[in-house]
């Protein structure tokens, strides 16, 4: 993709809480040297745009441990009063004067920064109000839209009552960017949702890697993990 130099402010946010997640408890699980939530952030802010990054929560008593994971390891983080993900959404995107907004939810660990680019730098260049990756497997693709999308959105209540943004809505131009052909497998759901779906994508998945230790010489662990799935 050609390199895109802009002015405009693009901030990358993390939403983490109970009332968005079927589980946040898996999303504090260990993975290698960390945890599972540290390493979705790491992919996340290793994306070109991932510099100026927040996770976003609530103030709520259910996302304590969130807040307290966060504060712990120096994770920059934003607590809402509200629990409406578009409502806190808004207000964080304002509080760092955003101009592009990258999105995604914590459960989406298998998340791929070439994805976040993509869809950041398609928003920056096309001016389109609503951009995301198509055909990928629930749970890894991106959004990016312009603060003139999240302005207008707080006004639509039937927004307001899903974590989607504007996909596919006839009152935005929207744009599906293709995927990678050997990643398409939109029938597939690859987030993390339950301790079970916890054991399935990293201890089955490096119990694996340790059975095939020419394997685990070649790749690392997040790497393998995200090829695997």
């Amino acid at each position: 993709m050609e390199e895109i130099e802009t002015s405009q402010q693009v901030l990358s946010v993390l939403q983490a809480s109970a009332h968005w997640l079927e589980d946040i408890n898996s999303l504090l699980l260990p993975l290698g040297d960390s945890t599972v939530l540290e390493q979705t952030i790491q992919r996340m802010r290793s994306a070109k745009w991932g510099a100026l990054f927040t996770l976003l929560t609530t103030l709520s008593d259910e996302d304590a441990p969130i807040r307290q994971f966060c504060l712990q390891r120096n994770i920059p983080y934003i607590a809402h009063k509200t629990s409406n993900p578009l409502e806190a959404l808004y207000h964080t995107a304002h509080a760092f004067s955003a101009d592009i907004v990258v999105r995604c939810f914590a459960n989406q660990t298998l998340i791929s920064p070439r994805m976040l680019d993509a869809c950041a730098s398609w928003a920056i260049s096309s001016q389109m109000d609503y951009v995301t990756v198509s055909r990928l497997p629930v749970g890894l693709p991106a959004e990016a839209f312009p603060i003139r999308t999240l302005n207008q959105l707080l006004h639509n209540k039937q927004a307001q009552e899903t974590n989607l943004v504007a996909l596919r809505s006839a009152n935005f131009d929207c744009a599906l960017l293709p995927s990678p052909l050997h990643w398409r497998r939109p029938e597939l759901r690859l987030t993390l949702d339950s301790p079970a779906d916890y054991k399935v994508w990293y201890e089955d998945v490096l119990a694996y890697l340790d059975k095939n230790p020419l394997l685990r010489n070649h790749l690392s662990d997040d790497y393998a993990i995200a090829n695997a799935a």
